[in-house]
């Protein structure tokens, strides 16, 4: 099981790489009230948990993405960075906000993707299955959320 790394462990983390932190990236003329609430959200992740390597965040405006294979909808998508020439890990998220896609919805699309980044920084996406890393990451991203709204 992985976990978030909390500020207060930060130091063992902190020789991992050149960049570390949590960016994020919006299209121009990106709705501002979501941006307001979507960066106020990051704000609170990045202050009570560290990211060893720089993990950069974009926001679409849309409702969600459409698998290139069996079109099927999903919200968020983690791209390791290995694979392509980006040499830092990505998360791309589907953003817009509608009367179905609540700004909640949002912010557990980022939580939950942020956990994938966890899990391959640990290295746990080669020793397990899917099935219970997507279980793990709704787990993670319904806690940081409820404590984000809590606060």
């Amino acid at each position: 099981m992985i976990f978030w790394i909390e500020k207060e462990f930060k130091d063992e983390y902190i020789d991992s790489a050149n960049n570390d932190g949590l960016r994020c990236k919006y299209p121009i003329g990106f709705d501002e009230q979501i941006k307001t609430k979507v960066n106020e959200f990051v704000k609170f992740i990045r202050k009570n948990y560290y990211f060893p390597i720089r993990l950069n965040v974009e926001f679409f405006d849309q409702t969600h993405f459409l698998h290139q294979t069996d079109g099927h909808k999903f919200y968020g998508i983690f791209y390791d960075g290995d694979s392509s020439k980006n040499i830092y890990p990505k998360i791309c998220i589907a953003s817009r906000v509608t009367e179905r896609n609540l700004i909640e919805d949002v912010l557990f699309s980022v939580a939950h993707e942020i956990t994938h980044y966890y899990q391959w920084y640990f290295m746990e996406d080669n020793e397990r299955t899917e099935r219970s890393l997507e279980i793990e990451a709704n787990k993670w991203a319904k806690y940081i959320l409820y404590t984000y709204l809590e606060t």
